[in-house]
C-alpha cells in the first residue's frame, strides 16, 4: 500500500504518490481525523469523539455526524480493498488508527525530533545536529489546523507552538556557540516573529547584531524589546537586558565588532562568556568597594 502523508501543521493537507488527495474531505471529517491521530495511543471512544467535534450537538445528530464523517474519511483514505485495511478502524466503542497502514505524520515527526533536540546541551551540538532540527523545524508550515478554532484543538495548537518556540531559541543558540552568526540572527527572528515578547531573544539579537559590526541595530532591537515588554506584558526589560545594552551603548569605537583582534571581553560582561561563581563574587566585591568609596567622597565633601 501507498504511504498516506498527512500534513496537521498549516492547512489540512493528505498526500498520497505525491498527489493530495483530501480536496473533498469537509472540516469536521479532518478535525475527527487529526483527533484521532493526534489522539495518546492514537485511539479515542466514539462517544468522546463525538462530543470534542460536534459539543451542541445532540447524542442522535452527533451519531450521525460522525458515521458521515467516517465515510469522507474512508472515501478519501481508503485504497479500495478490505476494511480491515482502512486508516481509521471502529474497533467495539473505539475508534483507532490502522497500525499497518503506511502513514507519516507532520506532528509525529516534529514532535519527535523537537523533543530529542530539547534534551540536548547546547554545547554538544553539531552541525548535522543543526540541520536535523532546521528539518524540525521546516515541518511547521504554521499552527496546527489553521482553519480549526475548537477547544481541543486550540490546547494542542499551543503546546505544539511552544515545542516550536524551544525548538528555535535551541538552534539560535546552537549557531550563535559553532559561530553561524547569520543564521543565529535568523533563527532568533523567527523565534520573535511567534513570541514577539521572548526576551532572551531580543538579547541574543542585541548581542549578534553588535558583533556582526551593527551597534545601530543592536540598540534598536533594545528600544523594539522595551516597546514590546510594555505593550504586551506592562513590564520592563530584566536588569541584564539593561545591562547588555549600556555595555553596546558605551562602547565609542567607529566599528562596533568584536573579532579575533579585539581585546577580550571581561568576564560576566554581557557580551561575553558567563561568569564563574568567584569571577561574579570579585566583581561583586569591587563594586561594592567602588560605591563604599564613592559614598565616603560624598559623605566628606563640603556642602
Amino acid at each position: 500500500m501507498l504511504e498516506l502523508r498527512v500534513h496537521l501543521f498549516g492547512p489540512f493537507q493528505i498526500v498520497s504518490a505525491d498527489r493530495e488527495v483530501a480536496g473533498s474531505i469537509l472540516r469536521k471529517a479532518q478535525e475527527l481525523l487529526a483527533l484521532v491521530l493526534l489522539a495518546p495511543q492514537r485511539n479515542i471512544r466514539r462517544e468522546s469523539a463525538a462530543e470534542v467535534v460536534w459539543p451542541d450537538a445532540g447524542p442522535e445528530a452527533s451519531r450521525k455526524a460522525i458515521r458521515q464523517a467516517l465515510w469522507q474519511i474512508h472515501q478519501v483514505t481508503d485504497t479500495g480493498g478490505p476494511d480491515s485495511q482502512r486508516l481509521v478502524l471502529t474497533d467495539g466503542d473505539l475508534l483507532r488508527v490502522n497500525p499497518d497502514r503506511p502513514l507519516w505524520t507532520d506532528v509525529d515527526v516534529f514532535t519527535e525530533q523537537a523533543k530529542a533536540a530539547q534534551l540536548a546541551q547546547v554545547e554538544d551540538l553539531t552541525d548535522a545536529d543543526l540541520a536535523a532540527m532546521d528539518q524540525a523545524s521546516a515541518l511547521y508550515r504554521g499552527p496546527l489546523l489553521t482553519s480549526c478554532y475548537e477547544e481541543w484543538c486550540l490546547a494542542e495548537r499551543a503546546q505544539l507552538e511552544d515545542l516550536h518556540i524551544t525548538l528555535l531559541d535551541k538552534l539560535s543558540s546552537g549557531c550563535e556557540r559553532r559561530g553561524h552568526l547569520e543564521a543565529a540572527i535568523c533563527w532568533a527572528q523567527k523565534l520573535l516573529e511567534i513570541e514577539a515578547a521572548h526576551e532572551r531573544s531580543h538579547r541574543r539579537l542585541m548581542r549578534l547584531y553588535y558583533l556582526t559590526d551593527d551597534r545601530t541595530r543592536a540598540l534598536r532591537q533594545y528600544r523594539r524589546c522595551q516597546q514590546v515588554l510594555a505593550d504586551e506584558l506592562g513590564v520592563r526589560p530584566q536588569a541584564r537586558t539593561e545591562a547588555l545594552a549600556a555595555e553596546i551603548g558605551a562602547d565609542n569605537e567607529s566599528r562596533a565588532v568584536l573579532s579575533a583582534h579585539s581585546p577580550p571581553i571581561r568576564a560576566g560582561s554581557p557580551l561575553g562568556p558567563p561568569a564563574t561563581l568567584d569571577s561574579f563574587r570579585a566583581e561583586l566585591a569591587a563594586l561594592r568597594a567602588s560605591v563604599d568609596a564613592i559614598s565616603h567622597q560624598l559623605r566628606n565633601s563640603p556642602a
